[in-house]
C-alpha cells in the first residue's frame, strides 16, 4: 500500500536539518575572511584552518552525545552568516551542554 505525501510535508522533510549526521562545512572561506579582517599574514590562515580541524575532530568525537535539538540548532547557527565554522559549532554545543549542567538537567 502506498501513501501520498502532501507536498508541504515533503518540502519540510527535505529542508529540515538532519541532526544525526554531523554537518560538513567548507571552512576555507571563513578562515580567509577572518584572516583578511585581522591581518594579511598568510600564516594566520593556516592557523585558522588548523583550529577548524581541531574543532571538527572534537565535535565528531562527541557528536552523538549532544542532544538532537542542540545539534540541529548549533549546526544552523554555525553557518548563519554564510561562513560556516566548526569552532562556532563546538562553542555553541559546549555552551548548551554547560547551560544544561548548571540547570541540573
Amino acid at each position: 500500500m502506498m501513501f501520498a505525501v502532501p507536498p508541504v510535508l515533503l518540502t519540510l522533510a527535505l529542508t529540515m536539518p538532519v541532526s544525526d549526521k554531523m554537518p560538513t562545512f567548507d571552512v576555507r572561506g571563513s578562515c580567509q575572511a577572518a584572516t583578511q579582517q585581522m591581518t594579511l599574514d598568510a600564516g594566520r590562515q593556516k592557523l585558522c584552518l588548523a583550529d577548524e580541524g581541531s574543532a571538527r575532530a572534537e565535535v565528531a568525537k562527541h557528536w552523538s552525545s549532544y542532544p538532537a535539538g542542540d545539534r540541529t540548532r548549533c549546526a544552523a547557527e554555525a553557518q548563519l552568516n554564510g561562513l560556516p565554522s566548526y569552532v562556532d559549532l563546538l562553542e555553541c554545543l559546549t555552551l548548551a551542554r554547560e547551560a544544561k549542567a548548571e540547570d541540573g538537567q
